[in-house]
């Protein structure tokens, strides 16, 4: 039986943090289960965009220096890394890590920041469904102790990203949004970021959900106080607590369906042992959730025939607050949008409703329209 932590945690307060972490890791036998004296230890962080830490965009800094000093105490070497969406030079890498304040924490640790797009390796998945081999970060590859250190955050494509999710930043750069055209489904795409997870091998996964995101994550969302640290071993049992803490059933995230699918997971979240604070007691109220892919359900044929009638779309929805900068014309896996003096042009045709440009937005001006017919028939979230 998987087993899945969590820890009361009210606020980012270096002591509050610190001590809840320890309590989270307790019930897994301590981060000495996890990391022994030498052993060099990646924390692999969410620094999905360009966000200061109060846009619950990026996991928390006070977070990542809470593991650090954890794996010191235990003898490892810690290291911290990402490849954010979209291109990624050195310059604006930078920006990404100083505004969400890693930058910052890593030189009072000093511990270094590695960017996994500056040198790559392929390596195979064992057990694949879709994708035997990936390319990785060789800090990811060649490291002895891989963290997993999501943000608890709705997702317009996955509906939530979690442990399994968060890997996906360690494929360098604009290859991620190659993998939007060769696995535009939304269950296909959950079963390669399950192959990644095989090709990545997290030993441990510790979910910053003091302050998570609501509605139309993982960028564009609002801030939500959820007041907890989760962690487990098991990528996707933790993804299935805290998605169900957010109040999604199994079957609606997508990589917790097709983990469960695959045997690799439970879908029944009662068959998970929980050690420490209920997740029913943390369970946020009222969180507002992401619409759902209502062509999810039918037949390719019919689901296909109808998606744009079904499923969110993106739209420019502040004009003025456009900078015309063509981050979303850049990373757009399809070509779909041509930047003009009135901002994006979104191709409705291309679109394949991957929603990158919304992620990546930095002035967050791009978000989702649903549907009339997909509001009507959607279920009130």
């Amino acid at each position: 039986m998987p087993r899945v932590s969590l820890s009361r945690c009210a606020d980012y307060s270096p002591a509050l943090v610190a001590s809840s972490l320890a309590e989270v890791l307790e019930p897994l036998g301590g981060m000495s289960a996890f990391v022994s004296p030498g052993q060099r230890v990646l924390l692999k962080v969410n620094l999905l965009s360009r966000a200061l830490p109060e846009r619950a965009v990026t996991t928390h800094p006070e977070v990542v220096r809470a593991l650090i000093r954890e794996v010191r105490a235990c003898g490892g070497i810690p290291t911290v890394g990402d490849s954010p969406g979209g291109p990624n030079s050195v310059g604006m890498v930078k920006r990404v890590w100083a505004d969400s304040g890693i930058g910052s924490v890593c030189a009072e640790e000093n511990v270094e920041l590695v960017l996994f797009d500056d040198d790559v390796l392929r390596v195979p998945a064992p057990d694949a469904t879709l994708y035997g081999s990936f390319s990785l970060g060789r800090a990811v590859v060649e490291t002895d102790v891989l963290i997993c250190v999501p943000k608890f955050k709705t997702h317009g494509f996955m509906m939530f990203t979690g442990a399994v999710k968060n890997l996906f930043g360690c494929i360098p750069g604009l290859e991620k949004a190659q993998y939007h055209i060769k696995v535009p489904e939304r269950d296909d795409f959950a079963d390669m970021l399950l192959d990644l997870m095989l090709a990545c091998k997290p030993a441990l996964s510790v979910m910053d959900a003091v302050v998570g995101m609501e509605g139309e994550g993982p960028a564009g969302g609002k801030p939500k106080a959820v007041g907890a640290l989760i962690a487990s071993a098991d990528a996707c049992a933790l993804d299935l607590v805290a998605s169900s803490m957010a109040g999604l059933a199994p079957d609606e995230v997508y990589t917790v369906k097709m983990a469960a699918k695959r045997g690799m997971c439970t879908d029944d979240v009662d068959a998970v042992e929980i050690a420490g604070a209920d997740w029913r007691d943390l369970a946020p109220d009222s969180f507002e959730l992401p619409a759902v892919d209502l062509s999810r359900k039918m037949p390719p044929w019919l689901g296909n025939r109808l998606r744009s009638w079904l499923t969110a779309k993106p739209v420019l929805e502040n004009k003025p607050g456009c900078t015309r900068c063509k981050t979303c014309q850049d990373v757009c896996p399809v070509d779909a949008i041509v930047v003009t003096e009135d901002g994006p042009q979104f191709d409705r045709a291309k679109c394949i409703r991957c929603y990158c440009c919304q992620e990546l937005c930095p002035p967050q001006v791009i978000g989702l329209s649903v549907p009339l017919v997909a509001r009507a028939l959607s279920k009130r979230r």
